[in-house]
């Protein structure tokens, strides 16, 4: 197509450099928005990724306690049972003594 020497397409061929490095400069400038929107979200991540393993943590460490008490109760309860066992075992004993006398 023949410009014949129109002033718009003059005026448009030598603005074509000076739009081009705007159309550049916009592209980068939209590549680094994305960059730091990618940048922000990994951070987020990062940090939700840190909540959970210092709350695990933490919940860990309850839980360890709360068996190392268990274990400490289960350790009075058997001792306590064989307390009992012996107690029940002395009591027979009178019992079966009792018992004998009755007989004789």
């Amino acid at each position: 197509m023949a410009n014949f020497g129109s002033p718009a397409h003059t005026a448009a061929m030598g603005n074509l450099g000076g739009m081009m490095l705007i159309a550049g400069g916009a592209m980068a400038l939209a590549n680094g928005i994305g960059d730091a929107l990618d940048a922000a979200a990994d951070a987020r991540r990062r940090r939700a990724y840190g909540n959970a393993l210092s709350a695990a943590t933490a919940h860990a460490d309850e839980m360890e306690d709360l068996a190392r008490t268990a274990v400490g109760m289960v350790a009075e309860l058997e001792a306590e049972v064989a307390s009992l066992r012996a107690a029940c075992s002395q009591r027979q004993q009178v019992i079966d003594v009792l018992a004998g006398r009755g007989r004789a």
